[in-house]
């Protein structure tokens, strides 16, 4: 795992429970693209230590979710009952942004 890449995934772990963030706010933060960062969590390779679920698009919709190297609706449906089981509700596929966390500058 590269320095870059555990950047990404520690910050995840800030992430509280009930709360979402965006590849966007992410890249922000640690001043990188929000399709780097979409890249590097497509490799979580601890998914239970580093909750890549969490994160979705600036629009709230539900992007990429891969689990053993596959990614499809099958593996978005997991992601959504992850975020259900973590008491954030979806309407139409999309998470409501009052839901989205920033972190501290």
């Amino acid at each position: 795992m590269t320095a870059r890449e555990l950047r990404v995934y520690n910050l995840l772990k800030n992430i509280p429970r009930g709360k979402v963030t965006t590849y966007g706010i992410i890249a922000e933060k640690l001043g990188l693209n929000p399709r780097d960062v979409g890249r590097i969590l497509s490799k979580n390779e601890h998914p239970l230590e580093y909750p890549c679920y969490k994160v979705v698009r600036s629009d709230g919709r539900l992007r990429g979710y891969t689990i053993n190297g596959k990614n499809d609706k099958s593996t978005l449906k997991v992601k959504a009952n992850k975020l259900l089981s973590d008491g954030i509700k979806l309407n139409g596929g999309k998470v409501n942004k009052k839901f989205f966390y920033k972190f501290n500058r």
